[in-house]
């Protein structure tokens, strides 16, 4: 088990504090490069859009559980008395799904302005 270290914040803040474990860099480095190794020749020729085009729904498909953990979350919540906390679980997973879901459009809106 390792010892805790306590820093000083001020140092930490200004960047002053600096500790890096070799092991980790090393593992981070092959990691990296093992998959840069691993990429389908495919994808490195394919165009954008025709990446973003296959990638697109499964990202969709994900922020559609998310959201759909956030509003059993909220109601969970709701049942137990949290009822602002619920409100604003509700709200929110509303607008960052409704964001998420037009994201494109609103990106195709922003490139006119």
């Amino acid at each position: 088990m390792k010892r805790t270290e306590t820093i000083d914040f001020r140092s930490f803040v200004r960047n002053d504090y600096k500790q890096f474990d070799l092991t980790t860099l090393k593992i981070v480095s092959l990691g990296g490069s093992i998959f840069a190794v691993m990429i389908p020749r495919t994808a490195l020729a394919a165009t954008a859009d025709a990446t973003f085009g296959r990638i697109w729904p499964t990202v969709l498909n994900i922020v559609d559980w998310i959201c759909v953990g956030v509003f059993v979350f909220a109601g969970v919540a709701w049942m137990f008395g949290h009822r602002s906390k619920a409100l604003e679980l509700i709200i929110g997973g509303a607008a960052g799904y409704i964001l998420a879901r037009h994201a494109v459009d609103i990106k195709d809106w922003l490139k006119t302005l």
